[in-house]
């Protein structure tokens, strides 16, 4: 004889509910009817059910609670995700995942840096986060912006972080802001956020950051890269010092390099990104020293870490003395403040007009043959990447010292054209060899209006680009 199979505890349980459930409903009809036929409207039934001690769960309240049999905080899919850093002993636990998941960052900058600060703090739960990038995704940020996929070329940053982001994990929000930061929307977009991540490349972004986190009272995680160096640190922390009370101006050298000239080892902008996601987990925390009153300097060369007190809070730093009350306020004094190439993409030094050669009229000089001189002063490293057949090769630092070798190199009344990436430092080398004057002609010297840049745009496709 077939026998019914047992009945689980969560059919027993179910099954009850029912029950409960349709004794519920006969009551409710019964008040109905009553009501219905003393006064004719529904409002006695109402406050006959405003009255009543019916439970207030429902069907799938049971169900739910028949099929969590714990109690906690975290649901089994957090618990699960994140069960690794639950585990960690010392104060993070649960209340330390509930303030990240209750927690909103704004990072500006999905590059080098940003990259990992995003995919880690996504990993590890925070609430939502808020991508700040105007730029697109090029192939030469592959190498280290590993946030980034191949497919993604052309992609605007932000966007792709995001996609990245839910990729890795969906139970968070990610928002992007795709346009430039600056002194209109500074204040409105960090005044909603718990923290902010300065993952910029830039010395007047890192400015504004700044007075928009003191001016809102928010924490700065501020992190940066260059070459095979780092450097971490946390403005504006319980009253900590601001990034204005360090540089109250900003350097000039420091601030005309970029990636793009000087180059940087990939996994460094990862390493800095990494550190200053945790820095700004213990911020959200509580958990941990927060690096605020140190600045950590990282060299890869020799694998060093060196942390270097700050100064305290300054008395005459403008954004913490509060001078600067306003975002407008920020920009002028960053006006007055700024070095003169810390905003303004270098420009080409004024050369004579019958100094200059169009990549055009240069490629045609090359077609007929006819014989010249074609001076490379970009760096060596540059000129190792690539460099256009039959080119010598003196940087411009080195220009001048090496000018004998020069004119040993450049048989009498033989033109040289001067190259370099584009177009800056070969007008720089024709002023210098003019003011030397070092025994040619001096209409025989051309610069290459555009460099290597402009040869690859306009003349040869195939030239690499970096």
């Amino acid at each position: 004889m077939d026998t019914a199979a047992p009945l689980t505890t969560t059919q027993q349980l179910l099954e009850e509910r029912i029950r409960q459930l349709e004794e519920e409903n006969a009551i409710l009809r019964a008040k109905l009817e009553h009501a219905t036929q003393t006064k004719g409207n529904f409002s006695s039934f109402i406050q006959a059910n405003e009255n009543s001690s019916l439970p207030v769960s429902t069907l799938s309240d049971t169900a739910a609670s028949a099929a969590v049999s714990y109690e906690g905080i975290l649901n089994p899919t957090q618990i699960e995700r994140y069960s690794r850093q639950l585990l960690l002993q010392g104060g993070f636990g649960v209340q330390g995942q509930v303030k990240l998941q209750n927690s909103k960052v704004l990072i500006v900058g999905a590059g080098g840096i940003g990259s990992t600060v995003i995919f880690y703090l996504a990993a590890c739960g925070v609430g939502h986060l808020s991508i700040v990038d105007f730029d697109d995704v090029d192939v030469s940020n592959l190498h280290r912006q590993v946030i980034h996929k191949n497919q993604d070329v052309g992609m605007n940053k932000a966007e792709s972080a995001r996609r990245a982001v839910h990729d890795l994990n969906p139970t968070i929000s990610c928002s992007t802001i795709q346009e430039p930061l600056t002194d209109f929307n500074a204040l409105e977009l960090i005044q909603t956020h718990d923290c902010v991540v300065d993952a910029s490349d830039n010395p007047q972004t890192r400015y504004l950051i700044n007075d928009a986190c003191v001016l809102s009272g928010k924490p700065l995680v501020s992190g940066s890269a260059m070459g095979m160096e780092g450097q971490l640190t946390v403005y504006n922390f319980r009253e900590g010092s601001c990034y204005r009370c360090l540089y109250p101006k900003p350097n000039a050298t420091e601030g005309s390099k970029s990636c793009a000239d000087n180059g940087v080892l990939g996994p460094v902008p990862g390493l800095i990104g990494v550190l200053q996601a945790v820095e700004t987990i213990k911020v959200l925390t509580g958990v941990g020293e927060v690096m605020s009153d140190r600045l950590l300097m990282y060299d890869a060369s020799q694998c060093s870490f060196v942390r270097i007190k700050k100064p305290p809070k300054q008395p005459q730093c403008p954004a913490c003395s509060g001078t600067i009350r306003s975002m407008k306020d920020s920009y002028q004094a960053s006006q007055s403040a700024r070095g003169p190439s810390c905003s303004v993409q270098r420009q080409a030094p004024e050369v004579s007009p019958q100094h200059e050669t169009s990549v055009q009229e240069y490629h045609q000089i090359r077609q007929r043959d006819e014989p010249h001189i074609l001076l490379d002063v970009r760096v060596h490293e540059q000129f190792d990447l690539c460099r256009l057949p039959g080119a010598i090769n003196i940087p411009l630092s080195s220009l001048t010292q090496q000018h004998l070798q020069l004119v040993n190199l450049v048989p009498a009344n033989l033109p040289i054209y001067c190259v370099c990436r584009r177009g800056i430092a070969s007008a720089m080398a024709v002023n210098k060899i003019l003011q030397e004057g070092i025994g040619f002609d001096p209409s025989a010297v051309h610069h290459i209006v555009g460099g290597l840049d402009a040869w690859r745009s306009q003349i040869d496709k195939s030239f690499p680009q970096y």
